[in-house]
């Protein structure tokens, strides 16, 4: 991956074959990057994308071989109690064939296919997350 530092954030060129989630997460750490926001385009494969299942209080996932284009993708960098950054990102991608049949949902795992383009812009107020029972997700609490 290369990195360039713009004004509030960096710009980074993930290259073929870099596993998303923990490319992104080694970058994070290494720049002190605690919170953030970010969008994506590009071409990923071997995806695990899926949805929460709220009655089940389970993520439910599905894995794709592709190559996909990268419609849209966008997500944060947050911050949880003992743990490396997190990482959250959903993503539509479009299937490279003539069908251009589109998924979309919660990004789990990716490794990019050909190129993936990706500005991350720094939050500066803390995007810490804890437990909601209501929902059992790990949300960002705002009120910190």
């Amino acid at each position: 991956m290369h990195a360039v530092q713009i004004h509030n954030g960096f710009f980074l060129v993930f290259e073929r074959g870099e596993d998303f989630f923990p490319t992104l997460g080694r970058f994070c750490e290494e720049n002190e990057v605690h919170w953030g926001q970010f969008q994506a385009i590009g071409a990923l494969e071997d995806v695990e994308i899926g949805y929460y299942d709220l009655p089940s209080r389970a993520y439910v996932f599905r894995s794709e071989e592709g190559p996909f284009e990268v419609a849209s993708m966008d997500g944060n960098i947050s911050e949880m109690e003992g743990e490396e950054p997190v990482i959250h990102a959903h993503a539509v991608l479009s299937r490279c064939d003539d069908t251009l049949e589109c998924i979309g949902g919660h990004l789990r795992s990716a490794r990019v296919a050909l190129t993936l383009e990706l500005c991350l812009w720094h939050v500066t107020q803390p995007l810490i997350r804890g437990r909601d029972e209501e929902t059992g997700l790990n949300l960002i609490n705002t009120t910190v």
